[in-house]
């Protein structure tokens, strides 16, 4: 897909998130998460696919804008209308993400078509298949709630 037309995509799939009726549609499967850029400095809204596991909320993604996240960066989140502050985590090993596409492939299967990723019978990632998709740039971002540090 050209990078004009998922501008344009993203767009729109903003514009149903932050609509009161339409986000009802999709709120529970994409969110909104807010990224800046580590050259530019200029803030990006990028709408994400994402299944929620044990706390946490789990993006499978190839997307480039993962690289601007630095090591327990918090991000701006929006999840059904409502904004959070959240501590992201890349996910780029295969031991430790093997797991979390477990989850991520069984809470929306359409990533794992989308990702080139199927799962064995008992659910588990092909090892095959998340070992091409690494090698492509997949990784998971790893969102969790973030901790407060200030002072009480």
């Amino acid at each position: 897909m050209s990078k004009r037309t998922q501008a344009a995509l993203n767009a729109v799939m903003r514009l149903v998130l932050a609509t009161p009726l339409l986000h009802r549609a999709v709120s529970g499967r994409v969110l909104v998460i807010d990224v800046v850029g580590r050259r530019t400095g200029r803030r990006y809204r990028f709408p994400v696919g994402y299944v929620r596991g044990d706390g946490e909320l789990l993006v499978g993604t190839g997307g480039r804008w993962r690289r601007n996240l630095r090591p327990g960066e918090q991000v701006k989140v929006t999840v059904a209308r409502r904004r959070r502050t959240m501590t992201a985590e890349v996910v780029t090993d295969e031991s430790a993400i093997t797991p979390l596409y477990r989850t991520i492939l069984a809470g929306n299967p359409v990533h794992g078509r989308y990702a080139q990723i199927r799962h064995e019978p008992d659910g588990t990632p092909d090892a095959g298949d998340l070992r091409a998709a690494l090698a492509r740039g997949v990784a998971v971002v790893r969102l969790r709630p973030a901790i407060s540090t200030a002072s009480r």
